[in-house]
């Protein structure tokens, strides 16, 4: 989505203000967000509808869950239930097609009064197919919401309790909603008021959660690349184990917001074969994961990775990345499998052997998501917690991103506790402390 047309839209969970102009360059892409076609799998099930009240970023595809044993045997972890393992991501962010920008504009109080269920039933009328809007409550009526944020923010003193309670059970649609009628009642942006009432690491939490998805994707990569050295496990979260979709819409509100090329910005922190690694990952050209998969052609992955790696004196890093960037999930975890099945080994022991430096961290973090990312995940904030001190903004990262999807993280718990031996909850409030804490547990609830 590189370039710009006058046309103004809304982007519902860019996180910023509406109005913005519109990305042409992959319009039609941009779009149809959730509406891919109603194609059979190759497990004869078409892919899920898309419930955007159980958010993040993800590909709309519905494969056959790895067996506890596969999971075991490639990621060395133990299972932690089937019911844990048949979780499917749903799409982390999406804007909506020029025609709804009619309806979406009853939402932002240029007319009196106007009613929240009429708009969010007309925005639900003309969203793209196999796209729920708004989740649980399509009916959101922000005037509650905003009066309790006034007074939390108005005055001597903040209150932070209350703030939290607002704004950490809000899907990315009310967030929005929210944040248009507060600017109309308030007279200020609710981005400005929390920065003025609030500091520090609570404050670095509120302003994601406001952001929305997309807009705190965009916010983290920025700064990961800004000033001196590559933050980059940020860099990883955001770009790594994407949809093209959501690939595609990072790219073009990051030209938007700050009048460059994410893929130049990248290509110019990042040297040598990690650069071209990151290329290939940005051009936004993996397999769809609704498209059927060959198994002859995963039975040829399975060999040319061996040969690249284990067959050979040496490594060929680049043929590797070319295979692991450009395949779906779905094909990834079944190369993952054949290739244990075949070689006898796992083929993340073979990155960690094979590898070195942010290259094996980046293929690691594809695979891995691939094949369980609940467990990658779970693996993620822990390292946020190991050690000594704590990598606070790391770890708000990470925990906002996870938050948007309630079922995703009911997943991480479970996996944390199988992996840890220990509850979530508990590791993240013996690392933090104050409305800090309090805002990451509200959050992982």
């Amino acid at each position: 989505m590189q370039g710009y047309t006058n046309q103004q839209v809304v982007n519902v969970n860019a996180g910023y203000a509406t109005g913005q102009p519109a990305y042409d360059g992959n319009q039609q892409a941009y779009a149809s967000y959730g509406n891919q076609p109603q194609q059979q799998s190759q497990y004869g099930q078409p892919p899920p509808q898309h419930n955007y009240g159980q958010p993040p970023a993800y590909s709309p595809v519905s494969p056959q869950p790895l067996q506890q044993n596969n999971v075991q045997s490639l990621l060395g972890q133990p299972p932690y239930g089937q019911q844990q393992q048949q979780y499917q991501p749903s799409p982390q962010y999406s804007t909506y097609p020029n025609q709804q920008q009619q309806a979406w504009n009853q939402v932002n109080h240029q007319q009196q009064q106007p009613p929240y269920s009429s708009a969010v039933s007309s925005l639900q009328a003309q969203q793209p197919v196999g796209f729920t809007f708004g989740g649980g409550d399509p009916h959101y009526n922000p005037t509650s919401d905003v009066q309790t944020l006034i007074r939390a923010t108005k005055g001597f003193g903040t209150d932070e309790k209350a703030i939290i309670s607002v704004l950490a059970c809000k899907t990315p649609v009310q967030i929005e909603i929210l944040k248009t009628e507060f600017e109309h009642v308030r007279g200020k942006p609710l981005g400005r008021v929390i920065e003025k009432e609030t500091r520090g690491n609570f404050e670095s939490g509120l302003k994601l959660l406001i952001a929305g998805p997309l807009g705190a994707d965009v916010a983290n990569v920025h700064a990961a690349l800004d000033g001196a050295g590559t933050n980059e496990n940020v860099l990883n979260d955001v770009v790594l184990a994407r949809t093209n979709t959501e690939l595609n819409a990072i790219k073009g509100l990051y030209r938007q917001r700050y009048n460059k090329s994410l893929e130049q910005q990248v290509s110019d922190d990042l040297s040598m074969k990690t650069k071209r690694l990151f290329a290939m990952v940005l051009s936004a050209t993996r397999q769809e994961e609704w498209i059927p998969f060959d198994h002859n052609r995963i039975a040829t992955d399975v060999q040319d990775l061996y040969q690249a790696t284990q067959g050979r004196a040496g490594t060929d890093e680049i043929f590797v990345c070319s295979i692991l960037t450009s395949r779906s999930d779905a094909q990834i975890r079944e190369i993952a499998q054949q290739y244990h099945n075949r070689y006898k080994k796992k083929l993340v022991a073979v990155i960690e052997s094979e590898f070195s430096g942010h290259m094996k961290k980046a293929l690691l973090y594809i695979v891995k998501s691939a094949v369980n990312r609940p467990m990658l995940y779970a693996e993620m904030l822990e390292a946020c917690m190991a050690g000594i001190g704590t990598k606070d903004s790391l770890l708000i990262e990470r925990v906002v991103k996870y938050h948007w999807d309630p079922s995703l993280v009911h997943q991480i718990k479970l996996a944390y506790r199988q992996t840890y031996q220990r509850d979530l909850l508990s590791r993240i409030k013996g690392e933090t402390s104050g409305d800090y804490e309090r805002l990451l547990l509200a959050l992982l609830a």
